[in-house]
């Protein structure tokens, strides 16, 4: 058995292998989902093209609150805030480019096009 500060160590190493290798933890798949992150009033990455039937997750990262309108109405958060760390998930069913925003923040934009 290792002794705990060792322990400590080789968890923090496997925690880091994806960024060391070079993964890009704004749109790293998590459970089958694609994540975009809010970070000083950004969606990152602000455009995203996945297939039919994936699923996106936006964290906000920021320290203020967000929200996710699509301009066509089709999906978001509506009227509720997405606070700091909470996330809000959608799973794109119909083809077609999808541009939303932040009701907050009106630079912050983001599009999703569905294959």
């Amino acid at each position: 058995m290792l002794p705990t500060s060792s322990s400590a160590v080789v968890l923090i190493c496997l925690l880091a292998l994806p960024l060391l290798l070079g993964a890009d933890p704004a749109t790293k798949e998590s459970g089958g989902a694609k994540k975009i992150e809010i970070k000083d009033k950004k969606y990152s990455p602000a455009k995203l093209t996945i297939k039919v039937g994936e699923t996106i997750v936006w964290v906000n990262r920021d320290d203020s609150d967000h929200t996710i309108v699509a301009d066509d109405g089709s999906f978001g958060t509506k009227d509720d805030d997405l606070n700091p760390g909470e996330s809000y998930k959608f799973t794109f069913k119909k083809k077609g480019k999808y541009k939303y925003h932040c009701k907050y923040h009106p630079r912050e934009k983001g599009e999703i096009i569905v294959e």
